[in-house]
């Protein structure tokens, strides 16, 4: 089966590198009046994203009744906008393809929950959909540094009337990671003990992840969370996990000196076997020797390798742990990409054996996501699994 090219919206959107590359294949492309065309259409695209950049950082203006209107109509013309773009061919350059068809139906639950007032649910949908991007940002090279390259310019969020956290979120997923940082350690360094936990948390984790899967480097970011520690500004249960980050990142990379480009099949099958055990026994999938940094340590290799070598017989594998990883690195972290990669396991290995543990993975998800609330599963989604079963020709288990 052929299947749509893969395409990650906002990766078009916010890489400065996408569009320097689009450049060159206007001039080298007899179909530059195409390239053309949808650079245009990206364009709206990005504005739309744009106009909604207050409703995308505060929950209270997302879920305010009087913004409701605006909103809709903007998820409404992006949704429609994103289903109806023809694949561009920067894609190519991505390794890992998670196809177009996902996000458009990620886009159409946003609207249908925000028709329905469901609206935080609507919001996490869509911010679920929007970390695509960040997905691929902490995988690519590339930031945005010019204010002219910016979608959101720093005089426009500094106009928000929004925390230092909401302003970081806003920068860290448009690519401006610098600005992101600065704005994370102000929001914690202006934190108090007694704040609520969750968001200094929240925005330790995206430094951790600016470390490991940007940066790549353990030394960095031991240094950087040694000085909250030696400051003393966190409170005891937020100092602990913190502490056990600094530990795990005092050691080495799980693949010291990794270059994805140059790695074989076979040691990447070695690698796989002595750090992914089929039982989940192995040394990192254990319930005694588990870490935040190892598991995204872990996911950044896999992702570089199957981004290097996205032919690799290896992908309905890598597809299907990254999946698990990013599941248990906590469900609140960019909210959760699990099952994209499980739809993309599915739809691009379909006759790989792995593919069946993608769909039980993911029909584990949409048990805990609706029946626990509803009854039965939705009409629509029920049609989804038949097309997943049939793809993967699902055999019910007699036992």
């Amino acid at each position: 089966m052929k299947t749509v090219l893969a395409f990650i919206f906002c990766t078009l959107l916010f890489s400065t590198h996408t569009f320097a590359a689009t450049k060159k294949i206007v001039h080298n492309n007899s179909k530059g009046k195409k390239t053309i065309h949808v650079r245009k259409k990206m364009n709206t695209i990005s504005g739309i994203v744009r106009d909604l950049g207050l409703y995308i950082a505060s929950e209270q203006e997302f879920v305010r009744a009087t913004n409701k209107p605006i909103i809709q109509k903007k998820l409404e013309e992006l949704t429609g906008l994103f289903k109806n773009l023809k694949v561009h061919p920067v894609v190519d350059m991505q390794g890992l393809a998670l196809n177009q068809a996902v996000m458009s139906e990620q886009l159409e639950q946003t609207v249908n929950l925000f028709k329905n007032d469901r609206k935080s649910l609507a919001r996490a949908k869509f911010n679920a959909a929007l970390n695509l991007c960040v997905s691929c940002h902490t995988q690519s090279p590339g930031t945005v540094n010019k204010e002219k390259d910016k979608i959101f310019a720093d005089k426009d969020i500094n106009k928000l009337k929004i925390n230092d956290y909401e302003r970081a979120e806003l920068y860290f997923i448009t690519r401006d990671f610098d600005q992101a940082m600065k704005l994370y350690d102000k929001y914690i360094r202006s934190s108090k003990k007694t704040d609520d936990d969750e968001f200094i948390f929240k925005a330790l984790e995206r430094q951790l992840i600016y470390f490991i899967k940007l940066k790549k480097s353990y030394p960095l970011g031991q240094a950087h969370f040694e000085t909250y520690l030696k400051d003393k500004i966190l409170n005891d249960n937020v100092a602990q996990v913190v502490g056990d980050w600094v530990k795990t990142l005092s050691g080495k990379s799980l693949w010291d000196k990794y270059e994805p480009t140059t790695v074989k099949e076979e040691d990447m099958e070695k690698f796989m076997k002595t750090f992914i055990a089929d039982d989940e026994e192995g040394p990192i999938f254990s319930a005694t020797n588990s870490s935040e940094v190892l598991d995204l340590n872990l996911s950044s290799i896999l992702m570089d390798y199957y981004n290097a070598h996205p032919d690799t017989k290896l992908g309905a594998k890598i597809l299907f742990w990254l999946a698990t990883l990013d599941k248990r690195v906590n469900d609140d972290l960019f909210f959760s990409l699990g099952d994209f990669y499980l739809l993309a396991c599915m739809e691009k290995y379909p006759k790989d054996p792995v593919a069946k543990d993608c769909y039980e993975s993911y029909m584990d998800d949409l048990e805990i996501n609706y029946l626990s609330k509803e009854k039965e599963l939705p009409p629509e989604i029920k049609i989804k699994v038949k097309k997943l079963q049939k793809l993967i020709d699902y055999q019910e288990d007699d036992q």
